[in-house]
């Protein structure tokens, strides 16, 4: 039905717009139209909205056929398609105007300078686009985080210990990007909220990306507080052992004291990008705990 509809759609259009242009003769000949009226502008009008209806016809039957074999990079590579086709829609009205380049070049002193400077946002955004899908900047299905002063950004107020597990902490919105248009990105946040976001401002974006491409793994780290009264030593051999039967634990050590009651114990652990990391954290956290609670019942903490 996919293959069917990609040769029927635009077979479809083509007639219509025959028949259109059909009209518009017959129309311009019986006088309707003005004889001032050129039919060129009017068969290359209908030309060029042939072509753009042909190419959102069929977008939607071959993303489908794509899908399958290629994935999110389908989506890049429909959009790159419909780019090329509106390049040719443009080339088909400039030439069946009889526009050559030193017309154009010759006409676009005053008036290309303030048409140029209506449509800079939109000529920004599409040329970024453009270079946003031939590069592979972001594309389809990646992860990722969007850092840049043009899209305001407050985290939460939390208290310090939710920032114990990273060192840093990356400020901007976080999400999978859906499609790569013409204009826009569209982007769906890790809270469920759907951004459009300026393709000129994604390609001037630091972008943070978690997207396994080349990367295998990823460090990260867990740290937990212990009271100063037990025993360090006790501590990270109890945290050894009950760490020791799994993968990827990179380094145990005592990071820093939090305040005068107690000191931090940090676990450096690498993550596999095909697993969920919070399983592997939540596991770790698990184990501290569970060492905590043994060790109260070892060694009692000395009372003033």
């Amino acid at each position: 039905m996919g293959a069917r509809s990609i040769v029927l759609r635009p077979l479809m259009i083509a007639i219509i717009v025959g028949l259109l242009a059909t009209i518009a003769w017959l129309l311009w000949s019986i006088g309707i139209i003005p004889p001032s009226v050129p039919l060129n502008i009017v068969y290359t009008l209908l030309a060029v909205v042939g072509i753009v209806l042909i190419v959102y016809s069929i977008s939607g039957p071959i993303l489908k056929s794509l899908l399958p074999k290629y994935g999110r990079k389908a989506y890049t590579i429909m959009n790159v398609i419909k780019v090329f086709a509106y390049i040719i829609a443009g080339i088909v009205l400039l030439t069946s105007l009889g526009v050559s380049p030193e017309v154009a070049l010759a006409g676009g002193t005053f008036s290309g300078l303030i048409i140029g400077l209506a449509v800079q946002p939109v000529l920004s955004n599409f040329f970024a686009g453009l270079i946003v899908l031939l590069t592979g900047y972001v594309k389809p299905g990646d992860d990722i985080r969007l850092m840049t002063p043009e899209i305001p950004y407050q985290w939460a107020f939390l208290p310090g210990y939710k920032y114990f597990s990273p060192d840093y902490i990356f400020v901007g919105y976080r999400g999978r990007i859906v499609e790569v248009g013409l204009l826009y990105t569209l982007m769906i946040s890790d809270s469920g909220i759907q951004l459009k976001i300026p393709n000129r401002i994604i390609f001037n974006a630091t972008i943070v990306n978690y997207t396994p491409e080349t990367q295998l793994e990823r460090m990260l780290q867990v740290r937990y507080e212990f009271k100063v009264e037990y025993d360090p030593d006790l501590v990270l051999e109890r945290v050894r052992n009950a760490l020791s039967d799994m993968e990827g634990i990179e380094e145990i050590t005592i990071n820093e004291q939090s305040d005068k009651e107690y000191y931090i114990v940090q676990i450096r652990f690498f993550a596999p990008m095909d697993r969920d990391w919070r399983a592997i954290k939540s596991e770790v956290l698990k184990r501290l705990i569970k060492v905590h609670r043994e060790l109260k019942l070892v060694e009692k903490p000395a009372s003033g």
